[in-house]
């Protein structure tokens, strides 16, 4: 259980990355600094549950899934996660609970960053798969951070 797998493919924060995560409805949207000097906004359509906060990075090796291979300044997924078989357990008592239905469609994300640890259960089908957009500049990324958190809805927005 709990397979750490850094995405390579993903860009990676650099150390200073200055997280900001917002949620608006069912949206969980990721805004943070790149090694190459980019800014990353990563939107996850349909979020199940997320958390934002410890451990930072002198403390990463107290995370549960610190010894599975979780890096530093890394994006991660985690196959086979027991988040999410914990939360399956949870909503088993839902009259219509479907294990297997329940499961299919959520991936576990983990993000780690200088001062803080972003992981989120993202819901992930055929219309909803996260979107990653790379800016290299910041006036760019403020524009698309601000179109994508919606400027006129109410949100929660977390910053450093």
């Amino acid at each position: 259980m709990d397979k750490v797998i850094q995405l390579k493919d993903w860009p990676q924060p650099t150390v200073v990355a200055e997280p900001a995560v917002c949620t608006v409805g069912n949206s969980l949207v990721l805004r943070y600094n790149t090694q190459d000097d980019a800014v990353v906004i990563i939107t996850f359509p349909m979020a199940y549950v997320f958390t934002f906060g410890a451990p930072n990075d002198e403390a990463l090796g107290g995370h549960p899934l610190g010894k599975n291979g979780l890096q530093f300044y890394s994006v991660h997924r985690v196959d086979e996660s027991s988040w999410i078989q914990e939360l399956a357990r949870r909503n088993s008592i839902h009259p219509r609970h479907d294990q297997s239905r329940f499961l299919a469609e959520k991936v576990h994300y983990i993000f780690t960053f200088q001062d803080q640890t972003l992981e989120c259960i993202a819901m992930e089908g055929q219309f909803w798969k996260p979107e990653i957009v790379v800016s290299k500049t910041g006036d760019e990324a403020d524009e698309i951070w601000r179109t994508k958190i919606g400027a006129e809805q109410p949100r929660r927005t977390l910053r450093r």
